[in-house]
């Protein structure tokens, strides 16, 4: 059985041709732009920097808000062209493993966040009382006052 696409790849190989990011498996134009938003132009700068930190740059500048963009972006970078659709990823055991990357990552980031934000200083809350806060279970009623009935 012949390779598929042995010409393209040859014209690759050969530098004739240029492979943009719209010609991966499940990316197109729009992928393009929002990749070129985070300062990915070309292929091999989305090879370089993977599926997940993309995506996570992504989410960061508030481009990206569903998983199937990482998904497409996971399949358009198994070995070119054939791709791996991304209803395959989605689907697939690499579906878990890219989860729990995105939960890691996005933990680390916010323990660093709150470990660099400044903490107020005792002195500064002194003589301050902050109201005591109730959590609300089902069952429990809106309001923490009781409702009194009018006597007339």
């Amino acid at each position: 059985m012949p390779e598929r696409n042995a010409k393209v790849r040859r014209r690759l190989a050969a530098g004739k041709l240029r492979l943009r990011i719209r010609d991966l498996r499940n990316l197109g134009p729009r992928a393009e732009v929002l990749l070129a938003a985070i300062g990915i132009t070309s292929v091999e700068a989305l090879r370089a920097r993977g599926a997940l930190e993309c995506f996570l740059a992504l989410r960061r500048a508030n481009l990206a808000r569903s998983l199937n963009l990482l998904w497409a972006l996971a399949g358009a970078l198994e070995p070119w062209p054939e791709g791996r659709d991304a209803r395959e990823i989605a689907a697939g055991p690499e579906r878990l493993a890219l989860l729990l990357a995105i939960e890691a990552r996005e933990g680390a980031r916010r323990a660093v966040q709150a470990a660099a934000t400044p903490k107020p200083r005792r002195g500064s809350q002194a003589g301050r009382k902050s109201p005591a806060r109730t959590v609300w279970v089902p069952g429990m009623p809106f309001s923490s006052t009781p409702k009194r009935k009018n006597r007339h």
